[in-house]
């Protein structure tokens, strides 16, 4: 009875086999003609994203719907691989494609369910699913990925479908392939992976966008120890590695980039141009892009802004941190300030978006990633608060120890912008238990910090070609993405006087020229009462000569000066600087920067005042490269020849006709002047006074460490220090620098354009004039230097001491 019973099974199981194989050798000539050609595949693994890069080639931006690093087979560590077949399918180096146990399983779940639950799938068919078929769950889809897994199969290795499979899997935020995958979720390469870390990679293998390391935490640890422990049953690792490893705390990096340099405002400004001309193919494509930013220039110009900012900042004293203590289980600080750091892997009654009770550690890491400024600090909550010490849980979930330094006699308690506490004598005055810190890390050690209020914006252009060598739109992309060099517009304050005085000098002005600074009382019908303008200073200078009425920033002359010439000729003349005429003051406070330009706009003034012979419009990409290493834009000057040669007729992929004469990147909306130039003799006089600025009183104690008299500039205050300004240059490189807060508060009343901006300018100046030629300013043919009597502000043939030199356009002495 028995050996009859086996014998049917046996027979009812060749006859189940020989039908399968003639359904299936059947199925696959009826779908062969529909089934997309196996090659696809390796088109499909050629999907680059867009990649932005400085001038000199460091990557500073990369953006695509796949952020994908390929790596070859032999350079994936073995824990990586074992970690994926493990969790995906062990027997992938045995099947031929598909295991037919799997499909069963699946099958028996679809006629229970009525559809299809799991896949059954192998890795090969996962590959030809993802890539070459639909996402739709039906029946005809499964065959069609059963029969390519199979044509997969007999035209590539084993080796070479895993690392396909591993090179394009899609791993959750973003990340596809395991190399980025390691880069987005700890800063590492894959060959630098523990095994615990390759683990949780894999564990975001089946629903990367609900299961990833960032959004799910506690469920990644769950079925990374899943895997561990798959790994150790399998004998990819030994007992003692599946208890260490399981043991590892999950250690995210807290950075938001993971760039060498950053440029995230210029190349998020990069991308925008790119999607515009091209489309959204761009993502895809495998650009190039090539911007004009010099990396060493760059790092300098960020370095110039943390450092100035934070000093400002500590001048203004200590504002309170928030408290998390009702916020986290009190539990937990019990526990930590007993050294137990086992309580952040317990389970906690809070419940994430899913429905699973999260570990503590979770409900923490979300505090750390939702704090500013972490990709240049360490996070940290406080646990435990004595005189002389701090106890924290850092955003590495180590518990570490501060002591009091003196250097924290800084944070005196911020009353309000000019008013602060008494100097504090212990941390007990300045922390208390559960606050969220912020900590620098100088010299190997951690000093408690916080992240200042104020912002900044830098740009520098290249006045010769317009090229825009740094790009800093705020300080820090992944707190506040907000461009303040394109995008905001404050006040210009005196910054924009050098634009009044070389309109006068065009006028026939001379810098000798003299006018009373005096008070006195304006009536004008566009202001809504009587005026009576101060200079910064409180006092009067009386009769002063207009190169010293610069230099000195004397806001009556400036006003005067301008009633003059008058208003609308004069705006007239400030639009070949690049100023919109509908945005210039229609009132005599025009003449002190009442109006509001953006720091790119102010830079472009500046470039046309250092350079007014051949001004430009500055841009800011070089060239564009294909995914084959050739040039398919370059940026041209618009005066110079193109060659049809070496203009491209087509690009294929974006299906665009592009002409001969491709437009370039620039900043701002082209100038409608360009064609008009300012007289470089009326330049330069103005040149040569804010050269003079910046070697006397204050600002020559700062400038002088620079020891160059090639340089000129000029500061700006706003009312109330609500905005900084410094716009200095040399014939090589206009910068302007603009610090002020988004919220347009005061800085204080201490604070100057000479106090922020300036030292900022100088700091990144260090730098900058070691590439710059050290040269001898050249008066323009047709002006001369004429001996002027100081008295008079008139030329004079005396030698007496009262006599100096000045410059005056040849025949108008």
């Amino acid at each position: 009875m028995l050996i009859r019973l086996i014998n049917t099974c046996l027979m009812l199981a060749l006859i189940g086999t020989l039908f399968s194989a003639l359904i299936i050798g059947g199925g696959y000539f009826l779908f062969k003609s529909d089934l997309p050609e196996i090659n696809l595949v390796d088109e499909d693994v050629l999907q680059i994203p867009l990649k932005v890069f400085s001038a000199d080639g460091v990557l500073i931006g990369e953006f695509g719907d796949q952020k994908r690093r390929t790596i070859e087979y032999k350079d994936i560590p073995e824990n990586l691989k074992n970690a994926f077949l493990a969790a995906e399918d062990d027997q992938f180096f045995q099947h031929k494609g598909i295991r037919i146990p799997s499909l069963v399983r699946a099958f028996y779940q679809m006629v229970k369910s009525g559809e299809i639950v799991s896949g059954g799938g192998t890795i090969s068919m996962q590959v030809v699913r993802g890539y070459l078929l639909s996402r739709e769950q039906k029946i005809v889809r499964k065959i069609k990925e059963i029969y390519l897994a199979f044509e997969l199969e007999s035209v590539a290795s084993k080796e070479e479908i895993l690392s396909l499979y591993l090179n394009t899997i899609f791993l959750g935020n973003r990340s596809y392939g395991v190399e980025a995958a390691a880069n987005q979720y700890f800063a590492k390469s894959i060959n630098e992976l523990t095994l615990a870390e390759s683990a949780l990679i894999a564990s975001s293998a089946q629903l990367p966008s609900r299961i990833n390391p960032i959004r799910s935490p506690d469920r990644s640890l769950v079925r990374r120890n899943w895997i561990l422990g798959r790994m150790f049953k399998l004998g990819y690792i030994g007992k003692a590695q599946y208890l260490l490893a399981k043991d590892e705390p999950i250690v995210l990096s807290q950075l938001q980039t993971r760039f060498s340099l950053d440029g995230r405002y210029i190349a998020e400004i990069a991308r925008q141009a790119l999607i515009d001309r091209y489309g959204l193919s761009v993502y895809k494509d495998g650009l190039s892009v090539y911007t004009t930013i010099d990396s060493k220039l760059q790092k300098a110009a960020l370095e110039s802004i943390n450092k100035n900012l934070y000093l400002y900042d500590k001048r203004h004293g200590w504002r309170e941190p928030v408290n998390l203590s009702n916020r986290i289980p009190e539990i937990v600080f019990t526990e930590l300030s007993n050294q137990n750091t086992d309580i952040l892997y317990e389970i906690s009654d809070i419940q994430d978006e899913l429905g699973m009770n999260q570990l503590f550690i979770s409900i923490i890491r979300d505090y750390f990633e939702n704090s500013n400024n972490l990709d240049k600090h360490i996070g940290g909550i406080v646990i435990d608060v004595k005189p002389e010490r701090v106890i924290y849980l850092s955003n590495s979930f180590k518990l570490e120890s501060l002591s009091w330094n003196d250097q924290y006699k800084w944070a005196r308690r911020k009353i309000n912008i000019d008013k602060l506490g008494p100097v504090p004598s212990n941390f007990y005055d300045i922390v208390r238990s559960g606050d969220l810190i912020y900590l620098t890390n100088i010299d190997g050690e951690n000093y408690l910090d916080q992240i200042p209020e104020a912002e900044a914006a830098f740009i520098s252009v290249n006045p010769i070609n317009g090229a825009i060598k740094t790009y800093v739109g705020g300080l820090n992309f992944s707190k506040s993405n907000f461009d303040r060099v394109r995008q905001s517009f404050p006040q210009a304050g005196s910054s924009f006087k050098p634009f009044i005085y070389t309109s006068a000098f065009a006028n026939g002005y001379n810098a000798s020229d003299k006018i009373n600074d005096a008070p006195i009382v304006f009536e004008d019908s566009n202001l809504e009462s009587s005026w009576r303008p101060e200079n910064y200073t409180g006092k009067f200078y009386g009769p002063i000569r207009l190169r010293e009425a610069l230099v000195q920033s004397v806001n009556l002359v400036s006003i005067k000066l301008l009633r003059e010439m008058g208003i609308s000729s004069t705006q007239a003349f400030l639009t070949r600087f690049g100023f919109e005429k509908s945005r210039l003051a229609p009132d005599l406070s025009l003449a002190l920067g009442s109006s509001s330009f953006s720091p790119a706009e102010m830079v472009r003034a500046y470039s046309i005042l250092a350079n007014s012979q051949n001004p430009k419009d500055p841009f800011f990409i070089d060239k564009i490269l294909n995914r084959q290493g050739d040039v398919i834009y370059k940026h041209s000057d618009s005066s110079e020849k193109k060659n049809s040669q070496d203009s491209v007729d087509a690009f294929p992929w974006f299906q665009t006709q592009i002409d001969d004469e491709i437009k370039p990147f620039i900043l701002l909306p082209p100038m409608s002047t360009l064609s008009d130039p300012i007289d470089p003799r009326v330049t330069f006089i103005t040149k040569d006074i804010l050269r003079e600025a910046l070697s006397r009183g204050s600002n020559a104690k700062q400038v002088g460490v620079l020891k160059r008299d090639d340089i000129a500039g000029k500061t700006g205050t706003t009312n109330n220090a609500i905005s900084t300004w410094f716009s200095g240059f040399h014939n090589n490189l206009a910068t302007t620098v603009w610090i002020g807060t988004d919220d347009f508060s005061s800085l204080g009343d201490n604070e100057f354009g000479s106090s922020i901006a300036l030292p900022t300018w100088v700091d990144f100046m260090k730098t900058a004039l070691q590439e710059l030629p050290n040269e001898t300013w050249k008066s323009p043919e047709g002006l001369s230097y004429v001996r002027v009597d100081r008295d008079t502000g008139k030329p004079t043939d005396q030698t007496s001491k009262n006599v100096y030199f000045e410059l005056f356009l040849d025949g108008e002495n």
